[in-house]
């Protein structure tokens, strides 16, 4: 498996509709981006972007969005309002992916992509993002792809990630992007979306990180996931999470600390400088109250080469105390 890190502009677009959401949470790392663009933005599109969020409980709006361009095939050359208007094609491949998603979602999303997201890029193409973006961002983002594909180049990850999870030997794409920040975001297929601005060892932990996801199938661990669930520690943490986290079911959150371990897990593995005591304490406000015990384990109870991973987090989840 090669990784390498890949330019692509409408995965860049569709993260900057996060800082057009007017969440303080996106303004302030792309402060001067909204005050230059937000005032440009139609009265009414702004309006059914709140409407959108407001409905979704959350103003998150990119990682989805990313999730069903990605699913396409040519994603990257293709017209990102084509893309996004052909309901039909990204039904049929987002079904042919792990990522389960009702009627109903579905028909939430596209009732907001028609109204709202498609109007909201045409009004940032017409206000300049484009030309912006291939003047400004597009040579600093070549210039930090050309490096970071010389760093991973030292990294041998695939047989790490073997032990836990197949994995086939297609490429994995790191897509750098400039409007990305504060997130990384998993992709269909051996894909993900980190920022420019992040540092080598931060990229190449995205990498480690969104390899996993989805870690288990959800439909077999249930029973373990629901007893998880209950624990008071774990519930509390989920309740007491920042909302911008974007853990918004409590399978999801449970999941995500099982994939934060495994991929500090591969890090220190790797040779790479980490402290994942230390990780685990900062990262996402301490919320991931699982991980320290599931990389513990990890780190003391081997897993066998023909065990399911499902099998592995089950007997994990039995030795935790409530």
């Amino acid at each position: 498996m090669k990784i390498k890190a890949n330019i692509c502009y409408n995965l860049d677009v569709l993260c900057f509709i996060n800082i057009m959401t007017a969440d303080k949470y996106y303004v302030n790392f792309h402060k001067e981006l909204f005050d230059k663009y937000y005032p440009l933005i139609n009265k009414d599109t702004k309006q059914d972007i709140q409407a959108m969020i407001k409905e979704q409980g959350y103003s998150m709006l990119s990682p989805t969005l990313t999730l069903f361009v990605s699913s396409l095939p040519n994603f990257e050359n293709e017209n990102l309002v084509e893309l996004l208007g052909n309901r039909t094609e990204i039904e049929y491949f987002m079904n042919k992916t792990p990522y389960d998603f009702s009627q109903k979602r579905f028909d939430f999303y596209f009732k907001y992509i028609t109204s709202a997201i498609i109007p909201l890029i045409k009004e940032l193409e017409n206000a300049g993002l484009s030309v912006f973006w291939t003047e400004n961002k597009f040579p600093l983002i070549k210039e930090r792809c050309e490096k970071i594909n010389e760093y991973l180049k030292r990294y041998e990850i695939e047989h790490l990630i073997n032990q836990f999870k197949d994995f086939d030997s297609s490429d994995f794409t790191v897509y750098l992007g400039s409007f990305v920040k504060p997130h990384g975001i998993k992709l269909c297929g051996n894909n993900l979306i980190s920022d420019i601005s992040y540092s080598d060892k931060d990229i190449l932990s995205n990498v480690t990180h969104e390899a996993f996801h989805p870690a288990f199938d959800f439909d077999v661990v249930k029973p373990y996931l629901n007893k998880l669930a209950k624990i008071p520690w774990v519930k509390h943490a989920f309740d007491n999470q920042n909302p911008n986290s974007g853990y918004y079911s409590i399978d999801g959150f449970i999941e995500e600390h099982i994939v934060e371990a495994l991929g500090i897990y591969v890090l220190t593995r790797l040779g790479v400088d980490i402290n994942p005591a230390e990780y685990f304490k900062a990262h996402d406000e301490g919320s991931h109250v699982i991980s320290p015990y599931f990389y513990e384990y990890l780190c003391e109870i081997k897993k066998e080469p023909t065990e399911s991973f499902e099998s592995y987090f089950t007997k994990f989840v039995d030795t935790i105390d409530e």
